[in-house]
């Protein structure tokens, strides 16, 4: 089942791994603008294999009146069900405030692999502000508890060297072989979670950079013996419009989106 309304739109495409369902996230108007709040809810149920994606970057931008935005994403993953959620860039224009709020809930036996992108600034212009809170829990219990601020007023937020490019990638345990080692590659880390699986975040001055970082990451793990990967997610990051400080796509928002 597929529902969106106000500026959202949602579309289910071909071209995703046999017997999932391959979802598209579309927007029909800019935004969000300081002072809006977008809810999204993701529900994957049993057994069933969704693949969510993004057609093109989302522009925050500040409301003239000043005032945060706040991005909502709940996503339910039941067992034996699977999520593959991975959307375009935000892009946050100066002057903008954006908190992105993530609540993630995976059921015993259900698998997610979660990517999400944050760019501050378009060409040409001085960085937003970025804020992202992650609360995960699996089979019931917690899972990763997590907060981020990007951008100025944030507390490391340095404005001759910060970063203005983040990649998150959260992973349930992969079955299919033994835990990777915690690794680091320039500005990107690895990171083994006390309850099973894997959080890779990577920081640089821009997308580019990011997805050096990540690659490198994934060439150390195979290097190691485990799983490689982790370059899955950033290897199309180094040519796309977004891929520096301030160079977007048009907007783009979020839907809700469930299968049958």
């Amino acid at each position: 089942m597929l529902r969106a309304d106000g500026a959202l739109g949602a579309r289910r495409t071909g071209g995703g791994p046999a017997g999932a369902a391959q979802v598209h996230l579309i927007g029909t108007a800019a935004g969000p603008l300081g002072g809006d709040v977008v809810e999204v809810h993701v529900r994957v149920d049993a057994g069933a294999h969704l693949v969510l994606r993004g057609v093109a970057a989302t522009i925050a931008l500040p409301h003239r009146d000043g005032g945060s935005s706040t991005v909502r994403l709940r996503v339910d993953v039941a067992e034996g069900a699977r999520c593959d959620l991975a959307l375009e860039p935000v892009v946050v224009a100066r002057g903008a405030d954006l908190h992105a709020v993530t609540e993630v809930a995976v059921a015993d036996g259900g698998h997610l692999d979660l990517t999400e992108q944050v760019v501050l600034g378009r060409w040409g212009e001085g960085p937003g502000r970025w804020r992202g809170t992650v609360r995960a829990d699996l089979a019931g219990l917690p899972w990763l508890r997590q907060s981020v601020a990007l951008g100025p007023s944030a507390p490391a937020w340095d404005a001759l060297d910060a970063p203005r490019a983040l990649l998150s990638r959260l992973r349930t345990p992969d079955a299919e072989g033994s835990p990777p080692a915690a690794a680091t590659a320039g500005g990107a880390a690895l990171l083994p979670l006390a309850r099973g699986g894997t959080l890779l975040e990577a920081l640089g001055a821009d997308l580019t950079d990011v997805a050096r970082d990540v690659a490198a990451l994934a060439g150390t793990q195979k290097q190691l013996g485990g799983p490689s990967r982790a370059r899955d997610r950033a290897g199309h990051l180094a040519t796309g419009d977004a891929a520096r400080p301030g160079r977007s796509a048009p907007s783009r928002k979020a839907a809700t989106a469930a299968p049958p």
